[in-house]
């Protein structure tokens, strides 16, 4: 019998790396690609797997419903809302199954290429831990490893990495709630052991891309995915002791005692108390001391200790020492109200501790501090209690509705709301910014029943399903004019052309890549924007052979409308490439089927290539072709329009090479058989 699945994405390009997860696994005996919508791709397969035969018919739905866009007649996350998912974080993907009209959510996936240090290490932890509360398995999938690059020379800087406790939080998390959570780590095109020491000890049979697809299938086929999910979680956990082995053991957890905690099911918080080898330490540069918090800090030197690491801006109140502790806050703080203050003495539990700036210097979101609060919960179990204390400039309209309107200030803004949904407490020794007449705030909030309000909102389904959502967006948007190039380059025209990037919105801008000489280089970690040039980074980066004897990179700017491209954007876009090229690309690897990446050796020539830039738009909000060209000034124009289960695209060239460009293209696309996209 048929099975019918969806694949919701932030962008066609996560969407599709999870259909090639799929079908890297399943090799499958038939496979046939379309267009059902001009926005959702289809793949139909058929295979033989665990001894039984399947017919798939998986749909590809990007762009989610988010900043109040109504682009699907449904909301996919509206089933994981009503079983308790109340972050303001939402995963990059989910997999669904259809069933006489329901759609149950089977799992979902996180994609991360970001550098995996700092506070970026636990930016996405909302997103985990908003997600498996709702007993939805959720997979965070970790490049590994990821470099900083100077800025100037783009050469690698000394890599940096997580501290334990952060991947370690899925696995916590995974018994807590008892729903499968984790991260999994795949191998990097950075990853290099015989040029970084650092990485020497690294096993790579932790890597987890075989375990990653074969769950995803099995979940699929509704064959028991224990083993998996066993495999995955250790493999988690081995990535936690080769973290451990490179830090301090004399502040941080040493790998025996990750071995302690993980073998013998320990809760890491009470193990911490038990053995308090270091304290809980938050450094504060003197620039960003503010108000009592010397005093504060010296408190809690004195009566905390750490939560598997003394660097971590997390550190626990044993339950013992919290009546001293909350007697000493008093003294320093003797206004803050003292039903509050006795409630922080209560030595029932431990009390977990979060001390952030959370906000910039202009007050506005600091969005990896989100992930804070989320990575205390999932460090800890429900029976412990949460401290934030914050330090940082709040902006005065927000003081105003955290004192008396904390649901609008919550439902306004998503670090507020990850405050307000997961702390007991929230002390304020912050500066105001905004009005003249009040410079600081000293105040403690008892925010328990903020918290117990998003808290009991878990309803414990057995299934996380609701209506089948629609498999055509009801309004089109920027998404679907890249999921529409997209298409076309590598679909339409997949023998002629090679798609160096595609960046929709949600993108990670990772790299890209251009075939030079029989192998593919690469540039990682790309740079919005250069200080040194007027580039202008593109959305999508498409080589293309056989228009003349160089291959033509055309370099691509997708708008909604055109009237939001920027002046003169075209010729940003070939500086950005071109500039790019003045670097060795950061990786390269030959085109055999198992190659790995190198370390770059050697320049790519721009000159070896004919650079030609354009713009997408649909047509509904064109201008005409005259005005977006004398703005632009890109080479090409694709004037999108959907119609049915394609597209049709109006092109204008203005430069010789573009005009030859365009006639290859329309001689291919009109060859082309069911090619659902129609050039003009």
């Amino acid at each position: 019998m048929k099975q019918y699945f969806k694949i919701h994405g932030d962008n066609v390009v996560e969407c599709e790396r999870i259909a090639a997860l799929i079908l890297t696994e399943v090799a499958p005996l038939k496979i046939e690609k379309s267009l059902m919508s001009p926005s959702t791709i289809t793949i139909d397969i058929s295979f033989q797997y665990d001894g039984s035969d399947f017919d798939w018919h998986l749909e590809l739905l990007p762009g989610f419903n988010k900043a109040g866009r109504a682009r699907w007649r449904g909301d996919i996350f509206e089933p994981l809302r009503n079983n308790g998912s109340f972050l303001d974080e939402t995963p990059d993907a989910i997999i669904t199954e259809i069933q006489n009209d329901r759609e149950q959510i089977l799992c979902a996936i996180e994609f991360c290429s970001a550098l995996q240090a700092g506070n970026q290490a636990w930016q996405r932890s909302g997103r985990a831990f908003s997600t498996g509360r709702t007993g939805c398995p959720y997979l965070y999938i970790v490049d590994f490893v990821k470099y900083e690059l100077d800025p100037k020379t783009r050469e690698r800087k000394n890599l940096r990495f997580p501290n334990a406790a952060v991947p370690y939080s899925y696995i916590n998390f995974s018994r807590v709630s008892q729903n499968f959570v984790a991260q999994v780590y795949v191998k990097s095109e950075s990853f290099d052991k015989t040029r970084d020491a650092s990485l020497a000890n690294f096993d790579e049979e932790n890597f987890g891309d075989v375990e990653l697809r074969r769950y995803l299938v099995k979940k699929m086929a509704h064959i028991d995915t224990t083993d998996e999910e066993e495999l995955i979680l250790l493999k988690n956990f081995n990535v936690v002791r080769f973290l451990a082995e490179l830090t301090n053991s004399n502040t941080n957890l040493s790998v025996e005692e990750w071995d302690e905690v993980f073998n013998n099911d320990e809760d890491v918080v009470d193990y911490c108390v038990d053995n308090q080898r270091f304290n809980f330490h938050k450094i504060v540069t003197q620039k960003g001391m503010h108000g009592q918090l010397a005093r504060v800090l010296a408190i809690i030197d004195r009566y905390s200790a750490g939560l598997a690491s003394k660097d971590l801006p997390i550190g626990i109140i044993p339950a013992d020492n919290r009546p001293a502790f909350a007697k000493a806050l008093h003294g320093i703080y003797p206004a803050f109200d003292s039903r509050t203050i006795d409630e922080i003495a209560d030595p029932t539990t431990n009390l977990i501790l979060c001390l952030f700036k959370g906000f910039k210097p202009r007050g506005d979101d600091n969005r990896p501090d989100r992930g804070l609060l989320p990575l205390a919960a999932m460090l800890s179990d429900n029976d412990n209690e949460i401290m934030t204390i914050l330090y940082g400039p709040i902006l005065y309209r927000n003081y105003q509705l955290l004192m008396n309107n904390a649901d609008t200030l919550a439902r306004n803004n998503g670090l507020w709301k990850s405050i307000l949904a997961l702390s007991n407490y929230v002390l304020l020794d912050a500066p105001i910014l905004g009005n003249s007449k009040v410079k600081d705030v000293e105040e403690l909030l008892f925010t328990t029943g903020y918290k117990q309000q998003y808290m009991r909102l878990k309803k414990y389904a057995s299934l996380i399903e609701g209506r089948s959502f629609s498999s055509a967006p009801q309004e089109y948007h920027e998404d679907d004019v890249d999921t529409g190039i997209h298409y076309l380059f590598t679909e339409v025209l997949k023998p002629v052309c090679f798609e160096g990037m595609c960046n929709p919105p949600g993108g990670d801008w990772s790299g890209f890549s251009v075939l030079d000489h029989n192998s593919e280089k690469r540039w990682l970690s790309l740079p919005r924007v250069s200080d040194e040039i007027d580039g202008k980074r593109p959305d999508h980066i498409i080589e293309i052979f056989g228009v003349q004897d160089k291959p033509i990179l055309l370099s691509i700017e997708s708008k909604e409308r055109s009237a939001d491209l920027e002046d003169n954007v075209g010729s940003r876009l070939i500086t950005y490439i071109e500039h790019l090229m003045g670097y060795i690309p950061n990786v390269e690897k030959d085109l055999s089927p198992d190659a790995e990446w190198q370390r770059g050796s050697g320049h790519v020539n721009k000159n070896d290539f004919v650079m030609v830039s354009a713009a997408a738009y649909l047509k509904e909000y064109a201008q005409s072709s005259t005005t977006v060209h004398q703005s632009s000034n890109c080479d090409m124009l694709f004037v999108m329009s959907p119609v049915n289960n394609g597209w049709t695209i109006e092109i204008t060239s203005f430069t010789p090479m573009a005009q030859r460009l365009e006639l290859y293209l329309k001689r291919l696309v009109g060859s082309s058989p069911n090619s659902l996209i129609m050039l003009q």
